[in-house]
């Protein structure tokens, strides 16, 4: 029997561009993408987050809203996602979710532009600067190497066991081999910024 729950999905590759796909099953096609069996375009172009999801009832309503989200350029992307108006009515879940209405997503631009005014560089200088960072870790984490930032958080790889998962073409099961996924974990600083609190001291 066919799933009755598919979801469009939008990921920010590591080029500041964003991908989109449609899948039954959103942590399992983004493990995809990452081991680099996802798809052609994010083979060449690494994934580094979901930035946005939304339910569908059908593959043929899935389907459609993929192909118009398609046809935007990448700035209208998201704003069309998180639209409750653009894909209408009739094509939208009563219970779609957008990972996007929660809070605001700072974009690797927006990024860029906080990184220059704190650290008094030009955008030109943060970008790099922000890209070598990027780019440090990433190939760190890629040779198995742990990357620890302390305060902010620990950067390293983690094995992913062989499981039994679906074709979201089909609704098959297939079996997805084991892989080596990025793991990050934040640090008592990160995590406190976060709660509002002040970390605490080491004596």
């Amino acid at each position: 029997m066919l799933p009755t729950c598919w979801y469009l999905y939008l990921l920010e590759c590591t080029d500041g561009s964003l991908y989109t796909g449609i899948t039954v099953d959103v942590e399992r096609r983004f493990l995809e993408h990452l081991s680099g069996k996802g798809a052609r375009y994010t083979r060449s172009h690494k994934p580094i987050r979901l930035v946005g999801l939304r339910l569908f009832s059908s593959r043929s309503e899935v389907l459609r809203a993929e192909l118009a989200i398609k046809r935007l350029p990448r700035e209208k992307k998201l704003a069309a996602l998180r639209s409750p108006s653009f894909f209408g009515k009739a094509d939208v879940h009563n219970d779609s979710y957008n990972t996007t209405k929660r809070s605001h997503h700072v974009n690797k631009s927006e990024l860029i532009e906080a990184i220059s005014k704190e650290a008094d560089l030009t955008k030109a200088d943060a970008e790099r600067a922000l890209s070598a960072t990027i780019g440090a870790v990433v190939k760190a984490v890629a040779k198995g190497d742990t990357v620890t930032l302390v305060g902010f958080g620990t950067f390293k790889s983690s094995k992913r066991a062989a499981r039994i998962g679906r074709n979201p073409q089909t609704g098959k099961e297939l079996k997805i081999a084991a892989s080596t996924v990025p793991r990050f974990t934040a640090g008592s600083a990160f995590k406190a910024a976060v709660a509002g609190k002040k970390a605490a001291k080491k004596k």
